[in-house]
């Protein structure tokens, strides 16, 4: 079965490129002062839609009650621009529901064909094993395209 056929109705392809956001990535505008809406479409080449799964969200929920006094700053301000910015897929199929996060960005990205934007290393490689391109942080500074 063609992976883009067992997408939400909301996720179905469109023109554009769809983005994967990792928590890491949503917190980069506060972190490292990155306009991440603005730089990614400009490194893609085109129309972006910003795509959160519900693993991402659940994580930056955490961060807001959990984390450091800094964390949770930056993750309340994440969390508006997420709902400004981001789609949030609504009827995900099992095979991505009950993933913890990173699982649920490869298989997303596997079955889809979107990029995931994210700054850990480890997923990172993962990505580019099955080869899906990710987006991260070149020099602290720069974002950067694999694939």
């Amino acid at each position: 079965m063609d992976g883009a056929r067992s997408l939400p109705n909301n996720l179905q392809p469109s023109y554009g490129t769809k983005v994967l956001l990792d928590t890491n990535f949503l917190l980069l505008p506060f972190q490292r002062q990155i306009d991440i809406f603005d730089e990614i479409p400009r490194l893609i080449g085109g129309h972006v839609h910003f795509v959160l799964l519900p693993q991402i969200i659940d994580e930056l929920e955490w961060l807001q009650s959990e984390g450091t006094a800094k964390e949770k700053r930056a993750a309340e301000s994440a969390h508006q621009l997420m709902e400004q910015f981001c789609q949030v897929p609504t009827d995900l199929p099992a095979s991505i529901q009950d993933l913890d996060a990173d699982s649920a960005l490869l298989r997303f990205a596997q079955e889809t064909g979107a990029v995931v934007a994210t700054n850990d290393g480890a997923l990172r490689r993962k990505l580019i094993k099955q080869g899906s391109r990710a987006i991260f942080l070149r020099k602290l500074a720069v974002l950067a395209l694999t694939g």
